[in-house]
């Protein structure tokens, strides 16, 4: 299941797993057309995808989709987290509702997400959950406040979560994807594109984003890191 798989790094995530004869389902909350076209191309490319729409601030709603998942399929192998929005302003421009809205989404939403699956996975004994988190979230990013707290917090979820989920065998891990263009980063782009903001001059790929998580939940013996798949060094 990917949650955000409406977005440009969950549709090239879920495509890489439906590419590979997964079942993926791909969760939404407004951009249906996009997930749409995300579980066109993997049915093409011979996968299986079904759309699940839900506010993933609403717990109602997740513990509606996911018991449809399961009924479906009977089996929740891995999650991934690639839900974000990210308001562009300064700490002083950023209302208490973009504030509020940003933390709300990017990390009540999956500490909601984690509640939810905690049942399935602590009785089937196995699960993976993959993180997209952000660079942000170590370094900060001028005119990201809401958006690094929330990354931050996100991290320290996951570490949390992997320690108390450990028992139960379930893997719990995060990339860093580096910076792409799409209509979250786009009011970015410009200053995180700078050569000297990154090594190699240009930003990680869609594709090895994506590869790297599908490679990162079939590990076994891996729970509680963070692969940084971002070359900028400010």
């Amino acid at each position: 299941m990917v949650f955000g798989g409406s977005g440009v790094i969950g549709g090239a995530i879920a495509k890489v797993f439906g590419h590979q004869g997964w079942r993926v389902g791909l969760h939404y909350h407004q951009h249906q057309t996009a997930a749409n076209a995300t579980a066109a191309a993997i049915r093409k490319a011979g996968g299986e995808s079904h759309l699940y729409q839900a506010d993933v601030a609403n717990n109602i709603q997740i513990q509606a989709i996911l018991q449809k998942f399961i009924q479906s399929h009977h089996f929740l192998n891995v999650l991934v987290w690639a839900v974000g929005v990210a308001p562009s302003k300064l700490l002083l421009k950023t209302s208490p509702e973009d504030w509020t809205r940003t933390l709300h989404t990017n990390l009540t939403g999956a500490y909601t997400v984690l509640k939810a699956i905690a049942p399935i996975f602590e009785q089937q004994h196995d699960g993976a959950v993959i993180f997209v988190g952000s660079l942000s979230a170590e370094q900060g990013v001028a005119g990201q406040a809401a958006y690094a707290a929330s990354k931050a917090g996100l991290t320290g979820l996951m570490q949390t979560v992997a320690k108390e989920w450990g028992a139960f065998n379930i893997r719990v891990n995060m990339v860093f994807p580096g910076w792409h263009t799409s209509p979250l980063s786009e009011p970015g782009w410009q200053s995180a594109m700078e050569p000297g903001n990154h090594t190699l001059q240009r930003p990680s790929s869609f594709q090895y984003v994506a590869t790297t998580v599908y490679h990162l939940a079939l590990s076994l013996d891996t729970s509680g890191q963070i692969w940084n798949l971002d070359s900028r060094i400010w």
